[in-house]
């Protein structure tokens, strides 16, 4: 090669370094900006909080969204044009806005279009990468990626600890595995028609006997299909700052013939939910069991709330005297048979459970403690998550 075809080579070498460069210092000149993204994402927290109410945020976009970006503009009213692609599980989204003010640090969140049906699809973690990418006032700022980890859809996170050492109870998220729409509901419902414990259910156009008689009704199906207490509540994964567990979607539990703490609660609740009577979900640092009003008129207050304590449903010596046969007020009358006999004392045990640990608790503030209202949580926003 001659001297003046390596000087020519230099030349153009330097004018395509010196090209890059000032696209670069252009891009950064322009704006600056990282991901935003915990390293966990909770399919049931985005398909039961799209809807949430209330919500107080500066996020610019979907401030439910879970995957976004930090912008600092270096012109004022920057033209932002941010789209994001959630590998495998959603196609790409975007967000277009105006940020008015110079330096000042933006959050910008698109509506990711998640493909719902993989999200309850999820059996169990899974591996993905988020890939961002933003332009402003047109010049292409790049793409930067973010692996996450995407949890099972049963597992609930219910306590998050921000980074300042914070806790924040999310709890109230339980109330997205009850789900008053599923099949299984109706088919309970029908199951205790069958056994003629009810001659129909009608919520609260009865008296404060007939609504517990309601409720015994759901309790005697659940113990002639033989559901028992599984102790099962470790989630898909582990994080240091995002407490959660797993629960079974209602269908499961009946099909499955299991149920955790948080299951027949949850279960219970649906089908109480969907007759007219209202529950509620009493959260207790390492337990839950469930509450419904006996009164409508109530609803609302800490009066006439009767508590069951699910648990007890598979719990020890099971009825076995004409477990298959239909009650009858002469031959096999509801209140005189075991069934009825364990609910009383499951509804004891409840109130017991209520009155000597979680009312003190509630009354002090104590963490961990919470009675999920699951009429105000779908008034909130959080909807059941379809299975």
């Amino acid at each position: 090669m001659s001297r003046r075809q390596l000087l020519l080579l230099l030349c153009a070498l330097l004018f395509i370094l010196n090209f890059s460069f000032s696209q670069e210092s252009s891009s950064d000149s322009v704006a600056t900006w990282d991901p935003k993204i915990d390293d966990t994402i909770f399919p049931a927290v985005i398909l039961s909080t799209s809807s949430l109410q209330g919500m107080k945020s500066d996020v610019i976009g979907d401030p439910h969204s879970v995957v976004g970006i930090v912008i600092k503009p270096h012109v004022p009213n920057a033209r932002v044009h941010v789209e994001v692609r959630v590998d495998g599980l959603s196609e790409s989204s975007s967000y277009d806005a105006t940020l008015g003010e110079v330096n000042q640090q933006y959050t910008v969140a698109p509506t990711v279009r998640f493909d719902t049906r993989k999200l309850v699809a999820l059996e169990q973690p899974v591996p993905t990468t988020v890939v961002f990418s933003v332009k402003v006032n047109g010049a292409d700022l790049g793409q930067k990626t973010k692996q996450v980890q995407v949890r099972a859809v049963n597992d609930v996170p219910f306590l998050v600890t921000d980074s300042q050492g914070h806790a924040k109870d999310v709890s109230p998220l339980f109330a997205a595995f009850v789900n008053e729409n599923s099949p299984v509901i109706e088919e309970i419902l029908k199951e205790a028609l069958q056994w003629n414990s009810v001659k129909n259910f009608s919520g609260y156009q009865g008296s404060a006997a007939d609504v517990e008689m309601q409720v015994f009704a759901v309790w005697n199906v659940l113990q002639r299909h033989q559901v028992k207490y599984s102790s099962i509540t470790t989630a898909s994964g582990f994080s240091d700052t995002i407490h959660s567990q797993t629960v079974r979607f209602v269908d499961d539990t009946w099909r499955m013939n299991q149920a955790n703490c948080v299951d027949g609660s949850v279960l219970f609740a649906s089908v109480l939910y969907k007759i007219g009577i209202f529950p509620v979900l009493v959260k207790l640092p390492s337990h839950m069991f469930v509450g419904y009003y006996t009164d409508g008129k109530s609803y609302g207050t800490l009066q006439n709330l009767q508590f069951l304590e699910t648990t007890l449903v598979g719990a020890g010596h099971q009825p076995t005297l004409m477990k298959n046969v239909g009650f009858n007020p002469l031959l096999h009358p509801v209140r005189g048979s075991q069934s009825y006999s364990q609910f009383v004392q499951a509804v004891n045990y409840g109130n017991q459970e209520f009155e000597k640990e979680v009312l003190p608790a509630l009354q002090k503030r104590v963490a961990g403690y919470l009675l999920i209202d699951v009429r105000r949580a779908r008034q909130a926003g959080i909807t059941s998550i379809s299975h």
